[in-house]
């Protein structure tokens, strides 16, 4: 199953994407030059126009050489205008594949959906997803946010702000004032604060008091700039991880040419070398992409804790938000989690055979190394998908090693590649139920919120699995810590 991985309001944002239907991809015209000028390639030259879910005219710029960050720029309602282009060109230049996208259509449909406030962190992140598979980069590359100007400064901020950490690598806001003038806000989610605007519609941001991703704010040259430059200073300096570019020393306020680009530039090569990173694999494991959550606690009032260790499979977002919730809550219980970052697995096609032998090896290292004889694995909406083929495929001592199999938010059917298609809705095409039905109920849980429909739990033979059902949707009310007890007390003593 493939849901956007987000917050309570973005499940709206999941229902529009599957009405809106597929990706679609569309050359830009190319018009022939007039007849006295020399025939040149424009620089930054869209090569492609994808429209998607909420977004439309979204303009792809691709770099001559290898694709080495990937920037979110968002743009002018009819794309971006010349300060863009040229802010385009700059990143291409330095290896970036910049997805310019119209800012205020997307706003009005978001809108369109209803609410008091608007997630948009998840659409974007959804967004970045689409434009890759497209562009099929050889892995998946976290996002920049890019905003020039100060609307769209400031909403590059506020959507970095809203998202879980790791969701973004960084931001660079160009021109950026504390403020937005939306008729509907974003949800003050995560790190994003604001309070209600004085003397008219709009909210004031307040500086985020966690960190979330470095970000980078340019003084702008404009004579038009929507607040003082020390005022963006102050709040900048309250931010963690964020960063001041003022203009060069003795440059006039408004310059032609002293656009604030100069700064925006240097401040991009800053940002440029930051990655999110999962941290570094095992050698034995370097082709795989893991995550390390050693044990911060004693097994506590369970000793069986002392023998267990758990290998989690993310759902098709990636390692984030409740992937490492769950992983932090079996942590704080004695067991370390070795996760497993199914978009990045899946970025490329596997079979479940192959995924059964990078189990084994990864079930076999880290009991060696942890010293751990008993294994919980746990999967969440793809990884729990994937999980059923991958079991039944073990050599049968690994398997034995199995003492619980947790599935999380189980489909209908499994994807073994991620796909275009995945993030409006569309599931893989593998049906799940016949490699579920070899399951034993005595080893597997299988859970789902009350409030899905389309799960596979409750469908299957109570000698296949136990079902359990939880408040809440995909994402189970957002109570990790009850969630993690609920697996550690199914496991057979």
């Amino acid at each position: 199953m493939s849901v956007a991985r987000a917050p309570a309001p973005a499940l709206a944002f999941a229902v529009a994407l599957a009405a809106a239907g597929m990706a679609s991809v569309a050359a830009p015209a190319r018009p022939a030059p007039p007849a006295s000028a020399p025939l040149q390639k424009p620089a930054a030259a869209a090569a492609q126009t994808v429209s998607h879910g909420l977004f439309t005219g979204v303009q792809v710029f691709r770099p001559a050489g290898e694709v080495k960050q990937f920037v979110l720029l968002l743009a002018d309602e009819a794309g971006p205008d010349a300060t863009e282009r040229q802010l385009a060109q700059s990143m291409t230049k330095a290896g970036a594949l910049v997805a310019a996208v119209p800012l205020a259509p997307f706003h009005r449909r978001l809108e369109a959906q209803g609410g008091s406030c608007l997630y948009a962190a998840g659409a974007f992140e959804n967004l970045a997803h689409q434009v890759q598979a497209i562009e099929k980069l050889p892995t998946y590359l976290e996002p920049m946010l890019v905003g020039a100007g100060a609307s769209r400064a400031a909403f590059a901020y506020g959507v970095m702000a809203q998202a879980p950490a790791g969701s973004f690598v960084s931001a660079l806001s160009l021109g950026f004032c504390p403020r937005l003038d939306d008729r509907t806000p974003l949800c003050a989610t995560n790190a994003l604060r604001w309070q209600a605007a004085t003397g008219g519609r709009g909210v004031e941001l307040q500086p985020a008091t966690q960190a979330v991703a470095p970000w980078a704010a340019v003084q702008s040259g404009s004579e038009t700039a929507a607040c003082s430059a020390s005022t963006a200073q102050a709040f900048v300096a309250r931010v963690p991880q964020a960063r001041w570019v003022p203009l060069p020393s003795g440059a006039p306020a408004a310059t032609t040419g002293n656009d604030g680009t100069a700064g925006f530039d240097a401040a991009y090569a800053r940002l440029a070398t930051h990655r999110v990173s999962l941290g570094a694999p095992p050698a034995q494991l370097a082709d795989l992409p893991i995550v390390e959550v050693p044990a911060t606690a004693a097994a506590g009032s369970d000793a069986g804790n002392a023998r267990r260790f758990a290998v989690l499979l993310s759902g098709d977002g990636g390692w984030a938000g409740i992937d490492k919730s769950i992983a932090a809550a079996l942590a704080k219980q004695g067991v370390p989690v070795a996760g497993f970052d199914s978009l990045r697995y899946f970025w490329s096609a596997r079979t479940p055979e192959g995924l059964a032998a990078d189990l084994d090896r990864l079930i076999r290292y880290y009991a060696a190394r942890w010293q751990r004889s008993e294994v919980l694995l746990i999967g969440y909406s793809q990884g729990a998908d994937v999980l059923p083929f991958a079991i039944n495929r073990l050599p049968a001592r690994t398997r034995a090693s199995v003492q619980l199999t947790a599935l999380l938010g189980l489909g209908q059917k499994a994807a073994f590649e991620f796909h275009v298609t995945h993030w409006i809705g569309a599931s893989g095409d593998r049906p799940i139920a016949p490699e579920a039905q070899k399951l034993s109920a005595a080893g597997t849980l299988c859970i789902h919120g009350s409030d899905e429909r389309d799960s596979l739990c409750p469908q299957l033979a109570p000698k296949h699995v136990r079902a359990l059902v939880l408040p809440g949707g995909h994402h189970f009310g957002g109570d990790y810590d009850a969630l993690a007890g609920r697996i550690l007390e199914a496991v057979p003593r």
